[in-house]
């Protein structure tokens, strides 16, 4: 039954008698990915279909918080900026909660691959800030770097505070560091 119903999805999409691919992306996205391989093939040449099945994963990743998704974006559109950007921030996250100061490094990579990504948004430069400042507690000038430019570019709202928070904390340790040198 399953393999009828795909079928005939497949024929009803081709002969236009079905909703169009970005619609379906947007009502039903898990279907529109379950038959992307075979729509593909049926339509290698159909640039709506192909940005209706990116858009399905892009819900799907949302949704589930999942790199998988991301990378299948990638498989059909390898420059995709905001699968890339996704999946360099997660990849980043992992590594920073890791807890240990080699996967600051990994980190650091990952979020700076993430801002290079899309250059207009300020998270990465806030979770390099925080890389930083948990890779050497003594660095006060990355970390300082890293949290003045997150303020400069977009942020969410509910982030803006939090870096401002983070940067006004890491300049009273660095004076009560100076302080206690001099």
């Amino acid at each position: 039954m399953k393999k009828l119903t795909r079928i005939l999805f497949i024929i009803i999409l081709i002969k236009g008698c079905a909703p169009s691919p970005s619609a379906l992306a947007e009502v039903d996205p898990f279907l529109l990915v379950t038959n992307a391989d075979s729509l593909l093939i049926a339509r290698p040449d159909d640039s709506e279909l192909r940005a209706a099945i990116i858009t399905a994963h892009i819900h799907l990743a949302k949704a589930n918080n999942s790199v998988d998704h991301y990378k299948e974006v990638l498989k059909i559109e390898p420059q995709n900026a905001l699968a890339n950007y996704n999946i360099n921030m997660i990849e980043g996250r992992a590594h920073h909660m890791s807890g240990h100061k080699n996967g600051q490094w990994d980190a650091i990579q990952s979020f700076a691959k993430a801002a290079a990504a899309i250059d207009t948004i300020g998270e990465p430069y806030y979770w390099l800030g925080q890389a930083y400042e948990k890779k050497d507690e003594m660095d006060f000038e990355l970390p300082l770097e890293s949290y003045d430019k997150a303020l400069l570019m977009f942020l969410p709202d509910d982030l803006r505070p939090k870096i401002a928070s983070a940067r006004a904390a890491l300049i009273k340790r660095k004076k009560t560091y100076e302080d206690f040198w001099k």
